[in-house]
């Protein structure tokens, strides 16, 4: 997942971070119990993935107990000024972003397809995959955080009805808008 996400979301700041810090985040994710990962695969290939799940913070603990690991995979990060303040930026985000009332707390929190397997619905059935999996956990939406430079992607999810909710600052001088995606409601047993 991190050699797509680093080549299909190549303007996000994460990717900025490195193959290492990516391969180990979607390893955090997959192994998180509060966390979705839906991979589409052909023949062993990978042809796109969808994450998403209630929280960040569950997340950056797996992460913290690979401390070496992570470390490695941010070492040229954390001796750049500027990348060290915008992760500082991001965590702190995360915990101020839950605050908001009209906010969900369910979050897709990345969605990349191959450039071979676009335009074929993938993207689409991945996230109509991932509404399906909030769904039956009972949520009644979930938010979608999107840079403001990222036309297409702002294209995609007001396609699949997602609503425009608020605009952010997450790094200073950058804006992103939330995004909230109501889903079915439906009777848990």
């Amino acid at each position: 997942m991190g050699l797509i996400h680093l080549t299909c979301i190549e303007q996000g700041f994460l990717s900025s971070l490195g193959l290492g810090f990516l391969t180990l985040l979607y390893e955090c994710i997959d192994l998180d119990k509060n966390s979705i990962l839906i991979i589409e695969k052909k023949n062993d290939n990978v042809l796109g993935f969808v994450a998403g799940g209630k929280s960040m913070k569950t997340i950056y603990l797996h992460m913290f107990r690979q401390f070496p690991r992570l470390c490695l995979a941010l070492f040229p990060s954390l001796i750049n000024p500027v990348k060290l303040y915008k992760i500082i930026e991001l965590v702190c985000f995360g915990k101020s972003k839950q605050l908001g009332t009209s906010i969900p707390q369910a979050e897709l929190f990345s969605i990349a397809v191959i450039d071979a397997e676009r335009g074929r619905g993938l993207a689409q059935k991945l996230y109509n995959s991932l509404a399906q999996k909030f769904t039956m956990q009972g949520e009644s939406a979930f938010c979608i955080v999107v840079g403001n430079s990222l036309n297409r992607a702002h294209g995609f999810y007001t396609k699949m009805g997602a609503q425009r909710l608020d605009v952010v600052s997450i790094h200073k001088g950058q804006t992103s808008t939330i995004y909230k995606q109501p889903l079915p409601l439906v009777k848990i047993k």
